[in-house]
């Protein structure tokens, strides 16, 4: 069952997401960033059109060539995105092109199946590397979702998406545990050979993906999953 405030129009905006290809990716990119700016100026919810918009954009792991300079296809977008955006919020995009390719909600309604057949039904979940919120849309409705995502602008718009989730904009690296840890962690981590600067929870200077992995074990709580 997904979420008790996930409509059926953002439920099936996500699920038609993947259809989507080329400059019509590239042009809901950009919509959904020029949407982010607008509530967020007008210190507002989204209307249901307005989030069933933001649902539907794939990430930004979806639309590499907005962000090649040399690829002159997609000039005007770009333009608009970075007329949209500070030069921080552009580099942060950018910096998860390789990594945000976000989980099919089949695969997470499988996870959340087997987490069910296992006798966990409800509890705190975490999920390190949220991106757009695909294991938060579909999360059973017992789960109360903490989600980590180091880009501002896809933590805000999964935000938008899922208010009923608490959103972290932060990068992994730097979340602290607080209390006893999590009574679960789901999540598809972000594969890299790249080593985040972590001395609490890597020392060994693991690459980013075993990193994740380890943080996240450390993070669940004794008997957790």
């Amino acid at each position: 069952a997904f979420l008790a405030d996930e409509s059926d129009a953002v439920a099936r905006a996500v699920a038609d997401a993947p259809t989507v290809r080329g400059r019509a990716r590239v042009q809901l990119g950009v919509s959904a960033g020029r949407v982010l700016q607008q509530l967020v100026l007008e210190s507002r919810a989204p209307t249901e059109e307005e989030r069933t918009l933001l649902a539907r954009w794939p990430g930004w792991g979806a639309t590499p060539e907005l962000f090649d300079e040399d690829d002159a296809r997609y000039a005007d977008e770009r333009a608009q995105l970075k007329a949209l955006w500070t030069d921080g919020e552009w580099t942060a995009a950018r910096r998860t092109v390789l990594n945000a390719h976000y989980t099919s909600r089949d695969f997470a309604h499988g996870i959340w199946e087997a987490l069910a057949e296992s006798g966990f039904t409800i509890g705190e979940v975490l999920e390190p590397g949220s991106g757009s919120g695909n294991f938060i849309g579909t999360a059973p409705a017992g789960m109360q979702m903490v989600g980590v995502e180091v880009d501002p602008t896809t933590a805000r718009i999964s935000q938008l998406v899922y208010p009923q989730a608490k959103i972290r904009i932060e990068s992994f690296a730097d979340t602290q545990l607080t209390g006893d840890g999590f009574d679960a962690v789901v999540g598809n981590v972000p594969f890299s050979n790249a080593t985040l600067y972590d001395p609490a929870y890597n020392a060994e200077k693991l690459s980013m993906h075993n990193h994740f992995i380890v943080k996240s074990l450390a993070m669940t709580k004794p008997g957790g999953i």
